[in-house]
Formats: C-alpha cells, sequence, structure tokens
C-alpha cells in the first residue's frame, strides 16, 4: 500500500463528446463573480407598484409586449383599454351571386371558419391573461384593486378586461387620493419634477420623462407644445455629464446657429448623438528620490556578543 491516497480521476471525455468547460474566477474577481453574466431581459414585466414611487405606464409597456406576443389579439386590450373586436366577414363582399366556379363561396366559408377559431381561441385565452395580469401586481396594487366594488364579479368571472380596466383606474397617477383636482396636480409635479439620474443612462431617463408626460396628459392638463416638451427635457438632462452640452446647444440657439428642436424626439437624438471631447494628458517621467542610511549599524543585545566581536 502506497503512503499516497488513492483519489477518483475526473473522467475523460469519450470520443466524440465536448469536454466540460467550468468558469474560472479571474484574481481580480471577487468571489461567486463570474466573466459572463446573464443579461437582463428586455421584455422583463416588472411588479406593478403602487402610489408616489408607482412604475404603471414602464409596467404597462411590458405588459402589452409580452400580452400580444403570448395572446395574439386578445392581448391589444392593454394597448387597447377594451377588447379587440374582430371582423366578420360579409357575405356581400363575396359577391356570391356571380360565382359560377363556387371559388369565392368557398372563400368566404374558409374566412368565416377562421374567424370562429379566432373568436374561440380569444375567449379560450381570457383566464390565462388574467392571471398574468395578476401574477405582476404588488401587495399594496392588489389590495388597492380588491377595493372596487366590481372586483368580485370580476374575479369570478376570471375577465381581463374588467380587471385592466380597474387597474388603470387606480394606477394611472402615482398618487393615493381619489379627488381629480389632487391627481391632476400630482400628475403635474411629477412631470415638472422630472430629472436624470446621476447613473442613469438617458435611454431609462426617456422612458422615465414619457411615463411622466403620458400621465400628465391622460389628467387633462394644459396641452403644451411639442418644442416646449423638448426643452423640458433637455432641462432635466444630468448637469454632471451634460453641462457642456447644454452650455453649447444655449450658446448654438442664441447665435442662431441652430434651430431649436421641434419635439421630444429630435431633441433626444441630440442628446444622444453628442461626442464628448476628451482632453489627453501626456504622462511624462517622473523621479522619485529615496532617502536612505547607507550602513545601519545593528544593535545587537544577546549576551556575549559583543564580546565575540571585540
Amino acid at each position: 500500500m502506497s503512503d499516497k491516497e488513492d483519489y477518483p480521476k475526473e473522467e475523460e471525455p469519450s470520443a466524440g463528446e465536448q469536454p466540460k468547460t467550468y468558469h474560472q474566477r479571474k484574481p481580480w474577481q471577487k468571489r461567486n463573480q463570474y466573466p459572463h453574466q446573464q443579461k437582463k431581459d428586455p421584455e422583463e414585466i416588472p411588479v406593478l407598484q403602487y402610489g408616489p414611487n408607482g412604475n404603471f405606464h414602464i409596467y404597462k409597456e411590458a405588459m402589452a409586449c409580452t400580452a400580444m406576443k403570448l395572446y395574439g389579439n386578445l392581448g391589444k386590450l392593454i394597448k387597447l383599454g377594451e377588447y379587440y373586436e374582430l371582423v366578420e366577414p360579409d357575405a356581400k363582399a363575396y359577391k356570391l351571386e356571380s360565382d359560377p366556379t363556387g371559388i369565392k363561396k368557398l372563400a368566404y366559408h374558409e374566412n368565416l371558419k377562421e374567424y370562429y377559431r379566432e373568436l374561440n381561441t380569444m375567449k379560450n385565452n381570457r383566464p390565462k391573461l388574467y392571471a398574468l395580469l395578476l401574477q405582476y401586481l404588488s401587495d399594496e396594487s392588489l389590495d388597492e384593486i380588491k377595493r372596487s366594488d366590481k372586483f368580485e364579479t370580476i374575479d369570478q368571472e376570471t375577465d381581463p378586461e374588467g380587471l385592466w380596466q380597474i387597474i388603470e383606474e387606480t394606477h394611472k397617477v402615482n398618487t393615493v387620493s381619489k379627488v381629480q383636482s389632487v391627481t391632476k396636480k400630482a400628475a403635474r409635479a411629477t412631470y415638472q419634477k422630472m430629472r436624470q439620474g446621476a447613473f442613469e443612462s438617458i435611454i431609462t431617463y426617456k422612458d422615465r420623462f414619457n411615463a411622466a408626460l403620458k400621465g400628465y396628459e391622460d389628467q387633462k392638463n394644459p396641452k403644451m407644445e411639442e418644442k416646449d416638451i423638448a426643452m423640458d427635457f433637455f432641462e432635466g438632462l444630468d448637469n454632471a455629464r451634460y453641462a457642456t452640452f447644454k452650455t453649447e446647444i444655449m450658446n448654438s440657439l442664441t447665435s442662431k446657429a441652430i434651430e431649436q428642436p421641434k419635439n421630444l424626439n429630435e431633441m433626444y437624438l441630440l442628446a444622444n448623438q453628442w461626442l464628448k471631447t476628451t482632453t489627453k494628458i501626456n504622462m511624462g517621467y517622473a523621479t522619485t528620490f529615496v532617502t536612505t542610511l547607507d550602513h545601519q549599524e545593528r544593535n545587537d543585545k544577546r549576551p556575549g556578543k559583543q564580546q565575540q566581536e571585540k
């Protein structure tokens, strides 16, 4: 028996089998930090929040995309606010009276069957869409929705149209008040205070700005011109990153070197494509002076050591 312990060997990959690969942590990486991290799903639905920190418009966009992707015409409910109505084929449009070969009649019957097939599919998918809407509600949002006197009937019928209409009524504006003048003022204040965060990308800022603008308009606040909306977006850009850009634009507008952006999208593109100039500093050779003792006598206090040296 050898002194070395026998450890199980790693299994070698068989012919034609790809060897297993493992993520190895680099010296500069923290524990459990790997070089390849999964990207965030752009279609991820956020949990709907209720109150001043609400995220209804972001939630609505994500939910609308997922609902249409999963349930087709039924999913259009999220953007329309009501069930999408299919158009039943009209026999008169096919002019069946002048159809000696019967081709028009055949086409009419095929389209009619497709119509009823799609209609049944939409009805059968209603409970699924209802469950999807409930799945992404926070506890506070669900409690507020249950306060509606319509909820009990809607819940029994698993009616996604009724549920979505309650969600819109209770979450359009980031406030818990039910007084129209208060919600109108809250939407206006949210829009006016819109600013880009210190570490927020311009794309995310634009999404939040659009959501605040939508809330402002939904509450019947005074209509604004497109140019004014663009300047409000411009004003809200982060000064730490866009101070030079703001100065250049204001000077160019004053000297009439450029025309004022006509709408929000033009202002966004202008800011997003702005090239920031950087100053390159050439580092020279640095000289470091270090002062040390050429010789340092050792103070050895061990007994008998000094006598030996003598």
